[in-house]
């Protein structure tokens, strides 16, 4: 997957006749503004046409940028699309290394409606707010897929952690089944808005917690919670 991160310039050694000098030059910075107005203009266009209907000419218009400063920064099509893909997923891993930075004593003692707005909300509301997202994960012409396993498996994990505190008397499988359904769920969710965006921000941001909400309570009946956790 192509990468679009910052890179650090080199930096000359201090003497007594030289300032210290910026970290990036003027001309760095210029070129991360374009390929950002460019990756921008590539977000909408997918909303407003499909992935299938992007091209270079289209994506040059939008960005603001001309045709050959577009090639100067991508080869093709191909390529703005996985540095769109590329800067979703580098967004959604430090969304998920906050949870797990969160301390253990939270997800034990939070009702389970606090739990469900810690844990999954962040993640909706990301989708929500970048609608390309979910036709990039679910094209609907099969032209270009975004997948990240390691994304993924970040996001089990800390599910699976949560669940371990909570529910420490269910069974590693139980809770691993469990796991598979708080990823998976959301998923046909995500589809329906896609499809329709009027119903985008009440599905995904009021409804979908209110089913995860329901769903993680009756697992915390089934289980019984830890003690001292009242609900």
């Amino acid at each position: 997957m192509a990468h679009n991160g910052r890179s650090n310039a080199y930096c000359l050694p201090m003497t007594d006749k030289k300032k210290p000098t910026s970290s990036r030059s003027p001309q760095q910075t210029r070129g991360h503004e374009r390929v950002a107005a460019i990756l921008d203009a590539c977000a909408r266009l997918i909303v407003i046409e499909g992935v299938a209907q992007l091209t270079m000419h289209g994506l040059a218009r939008e960005g603001g940028t001309s045709i050959g400063s577009l090639y100067h920064f991508f080869p093709d099509k191909q390529s703005v699309l996985e540095a769109l893909g590329d800067r979703h997923i580098k967004a959604l891993v430090v969304i998920m290394q906050e949870m797990m930075a969160i301390d253990e004593s939270v997800w034990i003692e939070e009702s389970a409606g606090d739990v469900i707005a810690r844990l999954i909300l962040p993640i909706l509301q990301y989708i929500e707010e970048h609608r390309d997202l979910v036709s990039m994960i679910y094209p609907l012409d099969g032209t270009y897929r975004l997948s990240s396993p390691d994304l993924r498996r970040r996001i089990e994990d800390t599910y699976a952690r949560m669940l371990e505190l909570r529910l420490p008397t269910a069974t590693a499988d139980a809770r691993q089944v469990y796991v598979l359904a708080l990823v998976e769920l959301p998923m046909g969710a995500f589809q329906v808005a896609q499809k329709s965006s009027a119903l985008s921000r009440r599905l995904l941001i009021e409804e979908l917690p209110r089913a995860l909400i329901a769903y993680l309570e009756a697992l915390e009946r089934i289980h019984g919670l830890p003690s001292g956790l009242s609900g």
